[in-house]
């Protein structure tokens, strides 16, 4: 499970690592992954689990402009 600081260093890391190729930006999840796995290297990460958090991250960011998912109240 990752947490809040988890997602927020996945989600700044993909965003930061982009480029720009002939007017279309252009993500590396391996990269951010790398970049991820550098930054907490007592954590033993999932590929596939963190290509789906952090496919959920980038989509609940867009859509909200909202950083990181909240945890509903009540």
């Amino acid at each position: 499970m990752f947490t809040q600081v988890h997602k927020t260093f996945m989600i700044e890391s993909y965003f930061r690592n982009g480029r720009k190729v002939e007017g279309e930006w252009q993500y590396s999840v391996s990269n951010c992954l790398e970049e991820f796995r550098n930054e907490f290297p007592n954590l033993a990460v999932d590929e596939n689990s963190f290509r789906c958090t952090l496919r959920r991250v980038v989509q609940v960011f867009r859509d909200t402009e909202v950083l990181v998912e909240r945890k509903a109240l009540g």
